[in-house]
This record gives structure tokens, sequence and C-alpha cells, in this order.
């Protein structure tokens, strides 16, 4: 019995490190597409494959599937894209902005993946916020100041990508509060309807999109 542990544990332990490689190396080779001007609008329209292969390998290392949790991330990514649905429509919620084409096939404007990407960033860091022992009120503030670094790093690289551009040109404060409000709800909902569970993905995803995003940016600042 505990050899077959064991083994199951190598395995594990040796398919993780192969996803997280091929995450990251995934991720280098779409900077360096996106840095030669040959190969970025190919790059650019594969924007939204890249979001689904985080999401497949996220999902390859979940554990305890059942149908509370299927039901549980569908609620997510409705609610994720119905947000983006009104806050494109009026204007109310993170400021007045607009769709490009690089998230791919858009309803009301909103493109679908938009509400895969809320999902899967409450999953990786309800996750990773779960590896502290904090109080429950302190773990949900700690994970929605996470999806506001992650946005911060994201809104640059975001308009250059022809992701979707703001009115006047400029990012509106209250639409970091807002990515902080809806996170806090988004979180709060995950951590009361959820049974306790870990992904080594989790660290992995969030971590590659946000240094990939970091690195984008320092790239548009030295050139």
């Amino acid at each position: 019995m505990n050899s077959n542990l064991q083994t199951q544990g190598a395995l594990l332990n040796k398919g993780h490190r192969t996803a997280t490689l091929l995450l990251a190396a995934f991720f280098a080779v779409g900077v360096a597409g996106l840095s030669i001007p040959a190969t970025r609008t190919l790059f650019t329209v594969l924007t939204p494959f890249s979001l689904l292969l985080s999401l497949a390998l996220l999902l390859a290392f979940h554990a305890g599937w059942s149908l509370r949790f299927i039901l549980l991330g569908l609620k997510i990514m409705t609610a994720g894209f119905l947000v983006e649905v009104v806050g494109v429509q009026t204007g109310l919620v993170f400021g007045s902005y607009s769709y490009g084409d690089t998230l791919g096939i858009k309803v009301e404007q909103t493109p679908l993946i938009i509400g895969v990407n809320w999902f899967m960033l409450i999953y990786c860091v309800s996750v990773i916020t779960g590896h502290f022992r904090l109080p429950y009120l302190a773990r949900i503030t700690a994970g929605a100041a996470l999806m506001v670094i992650y946005d911060l790093a994201l809104e640059p690289s975001a308009i250059r990508l022809d992701m979707w551009t703001w009115t006047d040109g400029t990012v509106p404060f209250h639409n970091y509060i807002a990515w902080f409000v809806i996170s806090l709800v988004f979180l709060a909902y995950w951590e009361v309807v959820r049974r306790p569970f870990s992904n080594r993905m989790a660290l992995p995803v969030f971590t590659t999109q946000l240094l990939f995003f970091v690195i984008l940016n320092l790239r548009d600042m030295i050139q």
C-alpha cells in the first residue's frame, strides 16, 4: 500500500513539474512572439487559447470533482460575464470601456472568454490564500487584493493588445475599486459554497499569467 502511494505521489510530482514547465514555456514563447513585429498579430490572436490552456492545466489537477463544484464554477463564470456585460453597456461598474477583437467571440459586446477568466482567477486565488491560516474575512480580503494586483499588471498590456480600451484613454481609479469589491463578493460566495480543496497548479497558473503581463510591461517601458 505504501509503495503504491509513493508511486502515485512520484507520478503527481512529475506531472506537476511537466505541466508547470509547459505553462512557463508557453508564456515565454508568447512574450517572444508578441515582441517580434512579424509574429505579433498571430500571437495576439492566440490570446484566448492561452487562457484555455491555463484552464485545462488547472482543471487537470483539480481533486474532488462533484456536481456542486461544476455548478459553482458555472455560476462564477456566468456572474463574471454578466458583470462585464453591464460594465460595457452602462460604464457604471468599471468605467467607460469597450472590448476589442483580441479575446474572441463576443455576446452583447463582451467576449465569452472573460467569464472563464473570472472563474480561473477566483479559483486560483482561493487556493493560494487557502494555504495561509487566516480568518475567513482576512482570507477573502487578501484574495481580493491579489486580484487587484493582477489587474494592475494586466491593464497596460490589455490596452496595447486591444483586449479593451478606455473611452478617455486612462484607467479610472474606480475600476480597481470595482475589481476589489466584485472579487470580494465572488470569493466570499466561493468560500461559503465550496468544500476545501487544493490544486498544485493554482499558484503556477496565477503567477505565470501575472509575470507574463509584468514582463510585457517592462519590455514596453524599455523600448
